[in-house]
């Protein structure tokens, strides 16, 4: 994923991803699963992402020293968009993006590994 794809601004508790990519559209589930493709699959497809998280609705500091990570968490609003098309032209697009409807979403800045200290 490309570095200039994610934008954060943690201190005012706003990021986003914008990404547009060429990938392979193998027609269903069971066709990427079994490698067994329909006539004319797999094909080229570009696929969008257009998320945004926003409105900073609590905050939390965790250290876990027995998992050797540390970090600070904002929960937030978000909203996600996305589309397809492959190179037959068909189309999918994702319902408006609605704050409404977010079940959960966090932003975080952690430190795990050989960086926990």
């Amino acid at each position: 994923m490309p570095r200039n794809s994610v934008e954060v601004h943690f201190g005012s508790g706003r990021a986003a991803f914008r990404l547009t990519t060429e990938t392979f559209d193998d027609h269903d589930v069971q066709s990427s699963l079994t490698g067994n493709f329909p006539a004319g699959f797999p094909q080229l497809a570009e696929i969008t992402f257009n998320g945004e998280w926003s409105g900073i609705l609590d905050r939390q500091h965790i250290r876990n020293e027995a998992q050797h990570f540390e970090g600070d968490y904002l929960r937030t609003g978000s909203t996600i968009e996305w589309s397809a098309e492959n190179s037959s032209g068909f189309q999918f697009t994702s319902e408006p993006a609605d704050p409404a409807n977010v079940v959960g979403a966090v932003i975080g800045h952690e430190r795990n590994g050989v960086f926990f200290t």
